[in-house]
């Protein structure tokens, strides 16, 4: 589409360093896979976790509990390592949803206080706050605007009873990036929680924790891990006081070791960590699957990754462009992300021609939706333009 031949592909290919890592993902041998905001494939890190805790399974031996936590243990490091952050604030959750619908149960609510929200959300981040008006709690709406919310969008809603702003870093119908510093930012000068729903981004993009309170995320996507996985952050000045909503036996102190552990002492106190989140049992196949993939996104490197998607992006948003095709994603500088949208007369149409020639991408709000990763590549793009 921008002059480059398929010889010229494959060189760039071979020069990118994270290219040798395209021939470890299997889906890569039948299909132009360009779809992972909506589902990512297994990473080879994540596929081997599960093979492995699979097989230990088959067997019940004395050292499987103390294993089995010393593995969530360092899940939770490789979760913390890939977002910057510290592994007493990693709490595993079982979605994204489950994560928010935590955060929001768990604030000391008042009759008379709002939360803010966006319209065009993923319901995701919609539904856990709905749910809060039953305790009389006021929802207010940010207008959806290209380009996604900035402060002066969110100024004219927030007042002293204001406890939340709740906002997708990522939009997931158009791929647009908030600026989570700056918005976050303002909400801490105002005494406003800042919640984030950052599934369309991590694993794509290089976290920025500052100012963020609450950051949840699915494995189901650009992690890379399976679903029924994910993690919620807790920023230490909000952990330290943070009540759950609900507690039971393993959201107190840690139970490693059963022998040791009065079970029928029902007066421990919560865990002095983000696993106090944790009421019961995590699924270790998706929990330690999605921990082994986060460490190998942090050894490619987040930046690394961020450059090499938006690069693919550019490359693709040029190719329609080259078509007289309409890019609805905002191309904003520092605002982009994985995900790059278009309009064309007919897109359910073209979705399945798309699919009959073994490219996969997704059709959202009415546009086609392109969810690049950094194991794609520009023939892969090259096969979805040559159907336009």
């Amino acid at each position: 589409p921008n002059g480059k031949t398929a010889v010229d592909n494959d060189a760039a290919s071979r020069v990118n360093p994270l290219a040798a890592e395209r021939g470890r993902f299997a889906v890569t041998a039948e299909w132009a896979y360009l779809n992972h905001a909506s589902r990512g494939p297994l990473s080879p890190a994540a596929a081997a976790a599960i093979e492995r805790v699979a097989g230990e399974m088959l067997f019940c031996h004395p050292e499987q509990i103390p294993a089995m936590e010393r593995d969530l243990t360092e899940a939770r490091r490789s979760i913390a390592a890939l977002i910057g952050a510290r592994s007493m604030s990693i709490a595993f959750v079982a979605n994204t949803s489950s994560g928010l619908a935590h955060v929001a149960g768990s604030l000391d609510w008042r009759s008379g206080d709002n939360v803010i929200l966006r319209r065009g959300e993923f319901p995701a981040n919609v539904y856990p706050w709905l749910n809060l008006r039953r305790r009389s709690v006021e929802v207010r709406w940010l207008d959806q605007r290209p380009g996604g919310v900035t402060v002066d969008d969110l100024r004219p809603l927030v007042d002293e009873r204001t406890r939340v702003a709740a906002l997708s870093w990522v939009d997931f119908a158009d791929g647009s990036r908030i600026d989570t510093a700056a918005l976050g930012g303002f909400c801490r000068e105002r005494g406003v929680r800042f919640v984030v729903d950052a599934i369309q981004g991590v694993g794509a993009l290089a976290v920025d924790l500052k100012n963020i309170d609450a950051l949840v995320c699915g494995g189901g996507k650009w992690t890379l891990a399976p679903q029924g996985g994910g993690f919620l952050h807790l920023a230490p000045e909000l952990l330290a006081d943070w009540t759950p909503d609900r507690l039971g036996w393993l959201s107190v102190v840690p139970n490693a070791d059963l022998r040791l552990h009065r079970l029928t002492d029902y007066e421990q106190p919560p865990a002095p960590d983000a696993r106090r989140v944790e009421p019961g049992s995590n699924s270790l196949l998706t929990q330690l699957a999605l921990g082994d993939s986060c460490a190998y996104l942090r050894d490619l490197g987040p930046r690394a990754i961020e450059t090499r998607i938006v690069e693919l992006c550019d490359y693709l948003i040029a190719g329609l462009a080259a078509r007289n095709v309409t890019v609805t994603s905002p191309i904003i500088p520092g605002r982009r992300s994985g995900i790059v949208t278009f309009a064309v007369d007919e897109p359910a149409a073209l979705l399945e021609r798309l699919r009959a020639a073994g490219v996969i991408v997704s059709l959202r709000e009415g546009s086609l939706r392109v969810g690049i990763h950094f194991y794609n590549n520009t023939n892969d793009l090259d096969r979805l333009l040559a159907e336009l």
